[in-house]
C-alpha cells in the first residue's frame, strides 16, 4: 500500500505485496531515455562517504543550496561538467564541478571554488555559499523585496550542518537497526540527510543537546508523552474515528493511549503533549491562568515511550492504533510546527468525506493506495474560548503494525553517508 497524508510533515510509504508486478527493466543492450548530460562516475568517491562526518555533513549541505539556487533561478545544465554560477553583487563568480545532472533535481555536486580565489584558499563552505548566495540574491532583486532575513537563514545553515554532522557521527559508529525495530519506524529513522531540495533540512533551534537525543529520529530517540488533565469546559475535540460502525469520541481515543495507570482527577479528559511542548507552554499566560483556576492539571510524563518519526512532532508506537500528531513550538527548517484550529478541523473532514464512498471508489480503481486518516482531534480552549496555540493532539490512525513491510519512500532513496556503506536504501 503507498501512503500519504494531505497534511505537510507526512511521508509517503510504500508497503510491498505480494501479487504487485516486478519492474521492468530494459534489456541489456537497449538503449534507454537520457536523463542527463551528465553521468556519475562509478569510480569517483562520493564526497558524502568523506570519512570526516562534518566535511560529509558540509559537503551535503552545500549541494542543497546548490540545487535550491538551480531550481528557483531556472538555471540549465552546463555545456560541460562545470557549472558557473555569477556572483555579480560580489565581481566574482563560482566555479561548480557537476558529477550529475537529474531530471528531478537531484544534481550532484562536487566542492564549489571561487573563482580568483588563492589555490591554497580554503574550500567554499556551505555557511560561506549560503552568505554569498543570500548577498546575491538580494542584489539580483533591487527594488524588489525579498521574504526572510539573509542572517536568519545563514544561521540556521550552519545549524542544519552540526546536526547532520552529530546524526552522521552517530550512525557511523552504529549503524545497524536495532532488533525489533518495526520497518515503518526504521524508514522513519533514516533521513539523515534532510530533503535534498531545502536548503536548511535539519536545523531545529533552540533544541539542546540533551534534548536532541531523545527527540530525534535520526539519533533513534524515544520518550514518554506528558500529559495534561483538562475538565470538560475548556475542551474542544472532535471524532470521525469509528469501530464497528459506531463513532468513538475523542476523549475516549485520548484516555485509552494514555493507558489504566493514569491517575485522572475525576471528570477530567487526558490531553497527550510532547514533553518539550509541555514545558514551552506551562508559563503562557492564558495557560497558567486555566491551571490557576483548576481547569488544568499537570500529570507529568507518563505511560511508554513513543518514538518521533521523521517530521518530529508525530510520534509512533507500534502496539498503538493510532500514533500522535503533536504540537511542537520549535522551528524546524525555519517554521514553528505547531497546530492550526484549520489543520484539526481538515483531517476529520477529510476522513468524513472519504467515508462516503470516494475512498472505495479510488480503492476499487487503485486497490493498493490510501492515505493515512486524521480522524480525531482535541484542544483546550483559553478564557476568551479560542484554542490556546500548542495545547492540542492530533489523533491519527496507524496501520502499520510491527511486522508491515511499510516503508517511508524517501527514506527508501535517502543516500547512507558513511565509508563503505554508501549508496541508497
Amino acid at each position: 500500500m503507498t501512503s500519504a497524508s494531505g497534511t505537510p510533515d507526512a511521508g509517503a510509504h510504500l508497503r510491498s505485496r505480494p501479487d504487485a508486478a516486478p519492474a521492468v527493466l530494459p534489456a541489456q543492450g537497449a538503449a534507454g531515455p537520457r536523463l542527463s548530460p551528465h553521468r556519475p562516475s562509478c569510480h569517483r568517491r562520493d564526497p558524502l562517504d568523506h570519512p570526516d562526518p562534518g566535511t560529509a555533513a558540509d559537503t551535503a549541505a552545500a549541494e542543497n543550496l546548490l540545487r535550491c539556487w538551480v531550481r528557483e533561478t531556472g538555471t540549465p545544465a552546463p555545456a560541460g561538467d562545470t557549472l558557473r554560477i555569477p556572483l555579480t553583487a560580489c565581481g566574482t563568480a563560482l566555479r561548480v564541478p557537476v558529477h550529475h545532472w537529474s531530471a528531478c533535481g537531484w544534481h550532484r555536486f562536487g566542492t564549489p571554488v571561487l573563482v580568483g580565489a588563492p589555490e591554497d584558499s580554503p574550500p567554499v563552505d556551505a555557511v560561506t555559499l549560503a552568505a554569498l548566495l543570500v548577498r546575491e540574491a538580494r542584489y539580483g532583486a533591487r527594488g524588489r523585496s525579498l521574504p526572510g532575513d539573509g542572517a536568519d537563514l545563514v544561521g540556521r545553515v550552519a545549524d542544519s550542518v552540526r546536526r547532520t554532522a552529530v546524526f552522521l557521527t552517530a550512525r557511523r559508529a552504529d549503524p545497524e537497526t536495532p532488533p525489533g525495530t518495526a520497518r515503518f519506524l526504521d524508514g522513519e529513522q533514516s533521513l539523515l540527510l534532510g530533503h535534498p531540495l531545502h536548503p536548511t533540512p535539519k536545523s531545529r533551534e533552540g533544541l539542546s543537546g540533551a534534548e536532541a537525543g531523545a527527540y530525534s529520529p535520526e539519533l533513534r530517540g524515544a520518550f514518554p508523552l506528558h500529559w495534561l488533565a483538562a475538565d470538560p469546559s475548556v475542551l474542544a475535540a472532535d471524532s470521525a474515528w469509528t469501530e464497528r460502525g459506531r463513532t468513538v469520541p475523542a476523549e475516549r481515543l485520548a484516555e485509552r493511549l494514555a493507558g489504566p495507570d493514569a491517575v485522572l482527577p475525576e471528570g477530567t479528559v487526558p490531553l497527550p503533549l510532547h514533553p518539550r511542548q509541555a514545558h514551552a507552554v506551562r508559563h503562557l499566560p492564558a495557560v497558567a491562568e486555566l491551571f490557576d483556576r483548576g481547569l488544568l492539571h499537570d500529570l507529568g510524563a507518563h505511560g511508554p515511550v513513543w518514538h518521533p518519526t521523521s517530521s518530529l512532532r508525530t510520534v509512533y508506537r507500534p502496539d498503538a492504533p493510532a500514533m500522535l500528531k503533536l504540537s511542537l513550538g520549535l522551528r524546524i527548517t525555519g517554521s514553528r510546527r505547531e497546530n492550526l484550529p484549520e489543520e484539526l478541523r481538515r483531517g476529520v473532514e477529510v476522513h468524513r468525506l472519504l467515508r462516503t464512498g470516494l475512498g472505495e471508489r479510488w480503492r476499487s480503481a487503485h486497490p493498493s493506495f490510501d492515505i493515512v486518516r486524521d480522524p480525531a482531534w482535541l484542544a483546550v480552549r483559553g478564557p476568551d474560548g479560542e484554542p490556546v496555540p500548542g495545547l492540542d493532539a492530533v489523533i491519527r490512525h496507524n496501520p502499520f503494525r510491527p511486522g508491515d513491510d511499510a516503508v517511508c519512500v524517501a527514506g527508501l532513496v535517502s543516500p547512507r553517508p558513511w565509508p563503505g556503506r554508501g549508496g541508497r536504501g
